[in-house]
């Protein structure tokens, strides 16, 4: 590692820590354009963030290897959005999605892996989970407060959905870090974090991390016989002499329309989540099919106060048609193959949890994991900040 690297480095944890936060808070955001929305205060919240990412990437210099893909997935991004915005009526929305889908998994996946390449990418895990456990207590309080079992009472910073996904997230990093360090510390996060998850109610989420985590235990411990036959065991007791009471509690939840969507019997009250939600499906399935090369628009999906059907990949087959819908399907089936074990899982979470809620917008989620599976993190792919360029020039003749 060069000098100049080593004097933009920044000293000791607390600057990774804020970058872990920003990262948090743009998923959070829902993208970096000020503009995109009504709400002066997101706006502002958007504003500072693109500029405290902005300062830090520029401060401390963007890697070769995270630039090439990034720049590609920009272009892209943004050609096909803006070539899509001239069909729209709804033109804030449409922005809003391209900000979400292209925008801030650019700069997410930027700030990810300048931070995991000073750091070491399970360090800062660490952080990004630290803040997490951060937000996980302000929000508890912050539920105490307005009612800490009402799904209608916000998340502190979000709903339950998107609450849900990065509860979801910080539990796969929670279950890999505990693999890989060997801490019973990770595990109870683990614990808290899938506590947190369920605490939503956030069906899709549930179902999400509940594949995420079995695809990495699966691929993790396949070898480690003895485990793997103590969580086989653990898993019979659970089945015969507990289940029956499990289901029996979530009965008055909404949770109890896991075990009915699993044996096919829904029931009148599923009709607001589930049921709705096939319903737009459907539509969404049908406006391709009557639209099948360039979509409806961007954001043009509407069927009574809903705007969006609910499934992310059907959406933007709906509304951009066959080419982008196949685009972003050879994307994530790209990355899936290209990462690692515990990026593969992640990818896993948000592809499916973006199969049950959300609009394109959430897509920041699973396209900040896309994005990492195709940058290496080599120091020698490192670009000299032009910072560091400055600094050198301004530098007194004969120093060091």
């Amino acid at each position: 590692m060069n000098l100049e690297r080593a004097r933009a480095r920044p000293s000791g944890h607390a600057v990774f820590f804020l970058v872990a936060g920003m990262a948090y808070l743009l998923l959070v955001a829902g993208g970096i354009f000020p503009f995109a929305q009504d709400d002066v205060v997101k706006a502002l919240i958007k504003a500072a963030l693109l500029g405290a990412s902005v300062f830090y990437l520029l401060l401390f210099g963007v890697q070769r290897s995270v630039v090439i893909p990034v720049g590609v997935f920009m272009f892209v991004g943004l050609f096909i959005g803006f070539s899509a915005l001239w069909r729209t009526e709804n033109l804030g929305f449409a922005v809003e999605k391209i900000d979400g889908a292209v925008l801030c998994p650019a700069i997410v996946a930027m700030l990810f892996h300048r931070a995991s390449l000073e750091l070491g990418e399970d360090d800062f895990r660490v952080l990004f989970i630290a803040f997490s456990c951060a937000v996980l207590v302000l929000t508890v309080a912050y539920k105490f407060q307005f009612g800490f079992f009402e799904r209608d009472v916000r998340f502190f910073l979000n709903g339950p959905i998107v609450y849900g996904w990065l509860m979801g997230l910080c539990g796969v990093l929670s279950f890999h870090l505990w693999r890989a360090r060997r801490r019973i510390f990770f595990l109870v996060l683990f614990l808290c974090f899938v506590a947190a998850l369920i605490w939503t109610e956030s069906k899709g989420s549930i179902f999400a991390f509940g594949a995420a985590i079995s695809f990495y235990f699966v691929f993790s411990f396949r070898r480690n016989l003895k485990f793997s036959i103590a969580v086989v065991a653990a898993a019979g007791v659970f089945y015969f002499f507990f289940l029956d009471g499990f289901v029996d509690a979530l009965n008055d939840s909404r949770l109890s329309a896991i075990g009915r969507i699993f044996s096919g019997e829904l029931a009148e009250a599923d009709d607001g989540s589930v049921g709705t939600r096939l319903v737009l499906v459907d539509l969404a399935i049908q406006n391709f099919k009557d639209n099948p090369l360039f979509g409806i628009g961007l954001g043009q999906f509407s069927f009574n106060e809903y705007v969006y059907p609910h499934n992310q990949h059907v959406e933007l087959f709906a509304e951009l048609g066959v080419f982008v819908g196949i685009a972003h399907v050879f994307f994530v089936l790209a990355s899936f193959y290209r990462a690692r074990l515990v990026n593969k899982s992640i990818i896993l979470l948000f592809a499916m949890a973006a199969s049950s809620s959300g609009d394109a917008s959430y897509l920041r989620f699973l396209y900040t994991f896309c994005l990492l599976s195709f940058a290496p993190l080599e120091p020698q792919a490192v670009a000299a900040s032009w910072p560091s360029r400055i600094r050198r020039a301004l530098r007194p003749a004969g120093s060091a």
